[in-house]
């Protein structure tokens, strides 16, 4: 994916999500969407597969986290913004180090890290939020 085309995709969600959806809610989608083409990378590397849909979706998990990292407001967010920014920095050096290593483990580590911290967020009737 280009960057042109990333940024085009960002505007069209930016714009929506201004309608319908708060920042936390868009910050999740982008979690589960992130945690389901993390997942299909950990298939294929388990898989022995090298594909276009590896390479999609490795593709698109780097595109997300990237996403997530430009977006973050460091003047308003501080200390906050700076660890979020170390945590979606971890989850890409483990993609990364996952694929090019073929090391699927490394890439499920960064999944199990996402799942953690947005199933420690309790949905209203107490059992954890899925991802």
């Amino acid at each position: 994916m280009n960057f042109n085309k990333a940024k085009k995709e960002y505007q069209k969600t930016e714009i929506s999500s201004n309608t319908t959806k708060s920042a936390m809610e868009l910050v999740e989608i982008m979690a589960k969407e992130l945690n389901k083409s993390m997942g299909i990378v950990v298939n294929c590397l388990r898989n022995k597969e090298i594909s276009k849909k590896r390479s999609k979706h490795f593709s698109r998990a780097l595109m997300i986290i990237y996403t997530l990292q430009t977006t973050l407001d460091f003047d308003k967010g501080e200390d906050l913004a700076v660890k979020l920014f170390q945590f979606y920095e971890f989850c890409r050096k483990q993609l990364i180090k996952g694929v090019t290593q073929n090391i699927p483990d490394c890439v499920s580590k960064a999944i199990d890290t996402i799942n953690q911290v947005f199933n420690d967020e309790k949905s209203k009737d107490g059992k954890p939020q899925e991802v």
